[in-house]
């Protein structure tokens, strides 16, 4: 009895040593709050740039974007919260953006999904061609995007291209992004930045 009752003891620490040698399984979150997002310590400068955080919840729902999956690569996906955390000048920005979905966003597949869409208001009417893009290294669940963007008004036509890293992490969807703006150029080392910010976006999160 004293052996077995040796190797039963044995096999608990076993399982336990098992139980923390893999990362802890956290909880979804179901808020957001102005500390969630990286400061701005974290986010790539910007020439000429301001910060800003701003929460919030979206109202009168998304803008008509078709596919309607698609509005998330501009900020028009159905949330109920959301915060944004950026360094924007004259139209470029570099940053951060965390959404509550009243839905599980996958992002699997978006990208053949949306290699075009278009949004259209009574004001404006923009399409996008996107493309898959490497930055660098990201997790499996996320993905690397390019976009090219023309909107329209009945004033004036602006193009501009737009990088982004998507995914969710713990029930949040998460987007690092940046863009010269319609009056600027494309810096690829700013886009080559977003992986590291995407992934201290994840670390931030995983602190609540």
């Amino acid at each position: 009895m004293t052996a077995l009752a040796g190797i039963v003891v044995l096999l608990s620490l076993h399982v336990r040593v098992e139980r923390r040698a893999g990362p802890p399984v956290l909880p979804d979150l179901y808020y957001l709050t102005e500390k969630m997002p990286v400061d701005q310590r974290t986010v790539p400068a910007l020439p000429g740039a301001r910060w800003g955080t701003i929460i919030g919840a979206p109202q009168g729902g998304p803008a008509p974007v078709t596919p309607p999956e698609c509005g998330i690569f501009q900020s028009e996906g159905e949330a109920t919260q959301k915060v944004l955390a950026l360094r924007s000048a004259n139209g470029a920005a570099i940053g951060v953006e965390l959404a509550l979905t009243p839905r599980p966003v996958d992002v699997a597949g978006l990208v053949e999904k949306c290699a075009t869409f278009s949004m259209t208001t009574p004001a404006l009417r923009s399409t996008t061609r996107l493309d898959a893009a490497q930055f660098g290294p990201i997790p499996p669940e996320a993905i690397s995007v390019q976009m090219h963007t023309r909107t329209t008004t009945a004033t004036q036509s602006l193009a501009w291209d737009i990088a982004m890293i998507v995914g969710t992490h713990r029930g949040i969807l998460v987007t690092a992004e940046y863009t010269p703006g319609p009056h600027g150029d494309f810096d690829p080392a700013l886009a080559a930045k977003l992986p590291a910010l995407y992934r201290a976006q994840l670390a931030r999160l995983d602190k609540f």
